[in-house]
């Protein structure tokens, strides 16, 4: 009997059932921590009784780490990206308050056009109205009031074409409440007009009136006309 042989061969199956022992150790490790983060170590879930109208700000300050996961079909959703304030918007300011003091009367169109509400809580429109050289796009930042309530704050650069500079900051505060339809909402509005230091106002009073604008879809092929 070859003994060298049958020693040999000891090890070679010893080898063999350390390297199956220490791939199961990994394998079961790698179970069990699966299991562990997936029992919610590592998990971010919204409040199932969160509020509806949170915020992009409130809702990224609590978020800690998140489990990417399809389990929860979706639910990881912050409630902002489902506001239905979202999308496109044909928009009109309608003057009223301003005849005493800035000689506009009531009924007439400050502005319109086109305004667009991210899912991330920022705001963009465009004029119809205002001429492109006086500054026609404008930005602002939204945030959810209550179930069917919004407040816009939102920027507009006025340039001067005559003498090529610029004409100041418009400030536009909107205050609106979407229909239940959710295919339009109106409100008020004010427009503090300011100098080109951005801080002098440069109307004798705020501009105020009316807000009211309705959905443009996908299926939508004509737009009210503008003055």
């Amino acid at each position: 009997m070859n003994t060298g042989n049958v020693n040999t061969d000891n090890r070679t199956v010893k080898g063999n059932l350390k390297v199956l022992a220490t791939g199961l150790a990994i394998l079961c490790f790698g179970t069990a921590f699966a299991r562990h983060a997936n029992a919610g170590c590592l998990d971010y879930r919204a409040p199932k009784t969160a509020v509806s109208w949170q915020t992009p700000g409130e809702f990224y300050r609590s978020l800690g780490v998140v489990k990417v996961s399809v389990e929860d079909d979706w639910g990881w959703e912050p409630s902002f990206h489902r506001a239905p304030i979202v999308g496109l918007w044909a928009f009109k300011y309608i003057s009223k308050g301003n005849l005493k003091t800035l000689g506009i009367p009531d009924g007439a169109i400050v502005d319109g056009g086109n305004t667009l509400w991210y899912a991330d809580g920022n705001e963009n429109t465009v004029s119809g109205v205002r001429a492109p050289d006086t500054g026609d796009v404008c930005l602002g930042i939204w945030k959810r009031t209550g179930e069917w309530t919004y407040e816009l704050n939102h920027i507009g650069l006025s340039w001067d074409p005559v003498k090529k500079v610029p004409a100041g900051p418009a400030f536009i505060k909107q205050f609106v409440t979407l229909a239940e339809d959710k295919n339009s909402y109106e409100g008020t509005f004010t427009i503090n007009q300011l100098g080109p230091d951005g801080k002098t106002p440069a109307l004798p009073a705020l501009i105020k009136g009316k807000i009211v604008a309705t959905r443009v879809t996908i299926s939508t092929d004509t737009q009210e006309a503008l003055p």
